[in-house]
């Protein structure tokens, strides 16, 4: 089992709300990593899976796309899926 505590805060997206994840533990390869958020506008503490959040827009890291749904919740106001909100459309200098 691996275990970390975040030393910087990782803002996400949930269905509960905007949260920081805090804590992550890795039981192995037969099962899924847990994550410990805590919930901005409650302090609540909830464990989820990697597929029940989305990292936050941060242009100092490079992650600067708007997500879709996650569990079937929008999120970013997106209402289809976890693509982009908008179709990317690629530039052929036409």
């Amino acid at each position: 089992m691996l275990t970390h505590e975040f030393k910087e805060l990782v803002e996400v997206k949930t269905a509960k709300g905007d949260g920081y994840i805090w804590y992550m533990m890795d039981y192995g390869p037969q099962s899924d990593t847990i994550y410990t958020v805590i919930m901005k506008e409650t302090g609540e503490c909830w464990q989820m899976c990697h597929k029940d959040f989305r990292v936050k827009q941060n242009t100092t890291m490079g992650i600067c796309g708007k997500y879709g749904a996650v569990n079937g919740h929008p999120v970013n106001g997106a209402k289809n899926g976890f693509g982009p909100e908008k179709p990317v459309t690629s530039f052929s200098g036409q």
